[in-house]
């Protein structure tokens, strides 16, 4: 590929040839533009951002994203070094790893949730214990005093 820029240098006052390079240079990318697209056309790609495979990305991820922390935050966050924070949080989320509980529960203190929530499989039980974290300790008293007697 011609380097426009350079060839500006060299040619000086030759507006002609300058203007016939420029357009050649547009015609090879439309070129490579409309190749590439039309080979990708008959490629199968994966999705971007793979589902989770795991039940704890799963939680991880919808924790993440209602507290609206980036993956990088999130990792830098719990101690984890800059440069692979982000790389680690979304290897958990995808479940490709799976975290050691230490990390885990430090994901939950950051995120602001439950440690049990993270691995809830049940989506009504989630959020109760969702909701059983933010009740105050009265609050959690009546509602246990109540479901005593629920029982009873």
């Amino acid at each position: 590929m011609l380097d426009v820029s350079y060839m500006t240098i060299w040619l000086g006052e030759d507006l002609t040839l300058l203007i016939y390079l420029k357009y050649c240079h547009r015609e090879f990318y439309e070129f490579r533009r409309d190749g590439a697209s039309i080979f990708y056309e008959y490629r199968s790609m994966p999705p971007r951002s793979k589902p989770s495979s795991s039940l704890f990305g799963l939680r991880l991820r919808e924790a993440r994203l209602l507290a609206g922390i980036p993956q990088d935050k999130l990792g830098v966050a719990i101690g984890l070094d800059e440069t692979t924070a982000s790389a680690r949080i979304s290897r958990y989320e995808t479940g490709v790893h799976a975290p050691p509980f230490e990390i885990a529960a430090q994901l939950a203190m950051v995120l602001n949730v439950p440690t049990p929530f993270l691995y809830c499989e049940d989506d009504e039980l989630a959020a109760v214990i969702q909701a059983w974290h933010q009740l105050s300790n009265i609050e959690r008293a009546r509602l246990l005093t109540l479901l005593r007697m629920k029982q009873d």
